[in-house]
């Protein structure tokens, strides 16, 4: 029968890796984004749905603005796709913490209004990126 401190010397160690792992993870991504410029190296996918309609997808941008944030450049970042760029802070708070209360088994802790919140604005900002109005121009990527 495994007792609580046993199942807990169990869970630590799995954590610990699991956190290295995932910073790890993190770093060679940043570096690879950081020494590879996605406009030049073709290493990184393209985005399908702007090769199928010519339209500019949420998403599109976000590498090339990652490649510019990682260069210390927040304004061409924030050209590329301000959404990305404005969500980085909320993933870094929020990313660890869903993580954690996944493995201590808590639920998330998130009302699912917040959810769809964000969910919405990524819709309207997908949206408002290929309307031909010129305040609408500075959010194409």
């Amino acid at each position: 029968m495994v007792t609580g401190s046993d199942n807990t010397r169990v869970a630590l160690p799995t954590r610990r890796i699991f956190w290295a792992g995932a910073t790890a993870l993190c770093a060679l991504g940043a570096l690879l984004f950081f020494v590879f410029d996605p406009t030049k190296v073709p290493i990184f996918p393209q985005c399908m749905f702007h090769q199928v309609t010519g339209l500019d997808c949420p998403g599109c941008g976000a590498q090339r603005a990652l490649h510019q944030l990682l260069h210390g450049d927040l304004v061409a970042a924030l050209r590329l796709n301000a959404l990305f760029v404005l969500s980085l802070p909320l993933a870094a708070w929020y990313g660890p913490r869903l993580i954690l209360r996944a493995f201590t088994g808590q639920s998330s802790g998130t009302p699912p209004r917040w959810l769809w919140f964000y969910i919405g604005a990524w819709v309207v900002f997908g949206v408002a990126r290929n309307l031909p109005f010129p305040v609408c121009a500075w959010f194409a990527a």
